[in-house]
């Protein structure tokens, strides 16, 4: 899919690609079927409206992409739509682009970020973003949509791992290292790490309480 949203790329804008990096779970070894593959692009120029339209008809349903100017978030596309401005390039992203990305042209990213402002982009991220997700989960009756449960298990654990090592993890690493971390949690954790996996597990209002109880432990803790 990445060779041919460049394929069409090239194609279309001649010289517009400088550098594209896959991010994400395929470049953390955690890419499951059916999951978006992740992108980062660096153009060779301010898009002009030929080389806009060119990047809005490359766009797949399966591709999630932010375009860089000049070291600078430009266009995006998500889901199949596309946009022309407010890309966000997190710190988080610059960390992986630099130490866990796969690079399929131009040269590895070497951006500018540092620990704390990783950091710093995560504990707001925790509160700004995944508390109130915790506790609409935590207020939702029945088991929830599978998705959603894996969704919340994963991502406070994966902000918790970055705050206390300054490294990044997939979400399924994630899910193992907070089963250790609270042994309590383990037995519905690492159930919900082999359904990420694509193992026959059926996730009950047990799997939603241990992930809600994760969420709301990594909060307390960071």
């Amino acid at each position: 899919m990445n060779d041919a949203h460049l394929r069409a790329l090239d194609e279309s804008a001649p010289g517009l690609v400088a550098a594209a990096h896959v991010v994400g779970s395929a470049a953390l070894d955690d890419h499951q079927p059916g999951s978006d593959l992740d992108l980062v692009v660096e153009l060779s120029r301010p898009p002009t409206p030929a080389d806009l339209a060119a990047l809005a008809a490359a766009q797949t349903l399966d591709l999630d992409v932010v375009y860089l100017v000049d070291g600078e978030p430009g266009p995006w596309a998500r889901d199949g739509e596309f946009r022309v401005s407010g890309g966000e390039v997190t710190p988080v992203l610059l960390l992986q682009l630099n130490e866990h990305s796969t690079t399929l042209r131009g040269a590895r990213p070497s951006f500018e970020v540092t620990r704390a402002e990783v950091e710093d982009y995560c504990r707001r991220n925790l509160v700004e973003y995944w508390q109130p997700l915790v506790e609409l989960a935590a207020a939702a009756t029945g088991p929830g949509f599978p998705q959603g449960v894996l969704w919340i298990a994963f991502g406070p654990a994966r902000q918790w791992h970055t705050i206390r090592t300054g490294g990044i993890v997939s979400k399924s690493r994630a899910g193992e290292l907070a089963a250790a971390h609270w042994p309590d949690l383990a037995g519905e954790l690492l159930d919900l790490v082999a359904a990420r996996r694509g193992a026959d597990v059926e996730l009950t209002a047990a799997h939603r309480e241990a992930a809600v109880e994760l969420g709301r432990r990594v909060l307390a803790e960071v």
